[in-house]
């Protein structure tokens, strides 16, 4: 009976941590060093840290010259009425070698 409860206690310990590491891994694996990088700090940044870690980055077709190349991130906002929020995003590298985003619902 106690390895049954040592077994219990140590998985939900790893649930736990499983739990606590994405708020506090999001600010040093989203770094802007690459755009799928950049559009998941912006995902981030928004309130989402846990969406940041899941979101599905997929690159588009279109390079605007403005403002750089084109993806479409899919993820679940929960303050959105709407629930699943599809977003197109730009990004564009800087001077610097890290990229800006711009996003928005499209038309």
């Amino acid at each position: 009976m106690k390895k049954r409860n040592r077994v219990i206690v140590v998985g939900l310990m790893l649930v736990a941590i499983a739990i606590a590491l994405p708020p506090l891994l999001a600010p040093l694996v989203h770094n802007h060093d690459s755009p799928r990088s950049a559009l998941r700090e912006a995902i981030y940044e928004d309130g989402h840290p846990y969406q940041s870690f899941i979101a599905f980055i997929k690159k588009g077709d279109y390079q605007d010259k403005e403002y750089g190349q084109r993806y479409d991130v899919y993820w679940y906002d929960y303050n959105n009425p709407a629930g699943d929020t599809a977003t197109i995003c730009y990004t564009k590298e800087t001077e610097n070698e890290t990229y800006d985003v711009a996003c928005g619902t499209g038309p």
